[in-house]
């Protein structure tokens, strides 16, 4: 009971500035080409950042301090081209941590542990010296301080390096893909291994160390938010094809994650339960937390809790529009985005939640960028 008392007060914290207008919903243009499963970061002086993904080695730039505000091309990436990257701000470089795919002219994709940075004032990239302890692909992850970031999550690189081989190996007898595709989806949740543990990396010190791990499954395709010392994970994939409707509270406390609750998103509108989402956008406005978009396949919990175990078989992938905030400590539904959209990029500046890119609800990537703010209490669309 102390626990519960300690996250409501937390919680209100978090969103006792809900009511106060200190932003408007400002238009960003659109992309200048459709980009999902790409990755992006803000710097410190308002640029924008953003590539890879469907974009390719591609990358884009906007500074949301012009009055005229226009994306730019940077330079190109000079890595594997990727997938499910994740970046952020270190040492006013942007750094990209791992992602899949296709490595050394394989015509497998492999998840990767590599990282890069890219330098604003030198427009220019270089690889840096280090190896992720785990692969990264389907992590979460974000800036702790001016050199430091933490990484949670992600699929174990040996098991899913292992299947798209094996997928690769066997592509022109489709029987005997059938198979490994049913072999690798009929399994439990704790199977599949993802990453529990807690990483930061040092920019400085070029070094990485846990965090501790986590108490709970370890997820794929999480949002993640974090206010001061406070993070906020929603979400995610706990097995390919199944989500979780959790949404896990944390402190970090000397470099260390205290994981203290959790709280559940509303069932969807006429849905007998939340499926929980994967890549979702989140973000903070005027202090409420808000969770939009995101996709899984309806029905699949039902099914893995009649122990169904390849849960999403026969499923439709469904991609979502519902925006959900958080107030007093309770999800709420706010409203809907324009379309329905996930694996996208997320960015807060000020008090509007920029969400870049993604795919729609045909799984086709997109260019569009909206505008999310919460003004006198409600949520503001552009």
């Amino acid at each position: 009971m102390m626990v519960l008392n300690k996250t409501i007060c937390l919680m209100a914290f978090l969103v006792s500035t809900c009511l106060v207008t200190s932003a408007y919903a400002e238009k960003l243009p659109d992309i200048p080409v459709p980009i999902k499963n790409g990755t992006g970061a803000i710097d410190n002086n308002g640029v924008i950042y953003i590539g890879l993904g469907s974009a390719g080695s591609s990358w884009y730039k906007l500074d949301l301090k012009k009055d005229n505000k226009e994306w730019e091309e940077i330079k190109n990436f000079p890595g594997t081209a990727r997938d499910q990257s994740i970046s952020m701000v270190l040492d006013g470089d942007i750094f990209v941590f791992g992602g899949v795919g296709k490595e050394n002219h394989s015509s497998t994709p492999r998840v990767l542990r590599d990282v890069y940075k890219y330098s604003p004032s030198q427009d220019s990239w270089e690889q840096v010296n280090t190896e992720a302890p785990v692969g990264l692909t389907g992590h979460t992850g974000t800036p702790l301080d001016a050199n430091k970031a933490l990484i949670l999550g992600g699929v174990n690189k040996d098991i899913f390096d292992n299947y798209l081989l094996e997928i690769e190996k066997n592509k022109d007898s489709e029987t005997v893909k059938n198979k490994i595709i049913q072999q690798y989806f009929d399994k439990p949740a704790k199977s599949y291994h993802f990453n529990k543990t807690a990483y930061i990396y040092d920019a400085q010190e070029n070094k990485w160390r846990t965090a501790g791990e986590q108490p709970f499954p370890g997820t794929a395709g999480s949002s993640l938010i974090r206010q001061a010392n406070q993070l906020i994970l929603i979400n995610g994939e706990i097995k390919p094809g199944l989500r979780t409707d959790t949404v896990h509270h944390a402190i970090l406390e000397k470099d260390n994650l205290k994981w203290i609750s959790s709280s559940l998103l509303p069932p969807l509108s006429g849905n007998k339960y939340q499926e929980g989402l994967a890549g979702a956008f989140s973000g903070i406005s005027n202090g409420m937390l808000l969770v939009a978009g995101g996709a899984n396949f309806p029905g699949a919990k039902e099914n893995y809790l009649n122990n169904q175990f390849y849960a999403h078989k026969g499923l439709t992938k469904t991609w979502h529009d519902e925006v959900y905030g958080l107030r007093d400590g309770t999800w709420i539904s706010l409203g809907k985005i324009p379309q329905p959209a996930g694996y996208g990029v997320s960015i807060n500046y000020g008090d509007n939640i920029y969400l870049l890119g993604g795919e729609n609800n045909q799984g086709k990537p997109i260019s569009s960028v909206t505008t999310l703010n919460i003004t006198d209490g409600k949520l503001i669309t552009e």
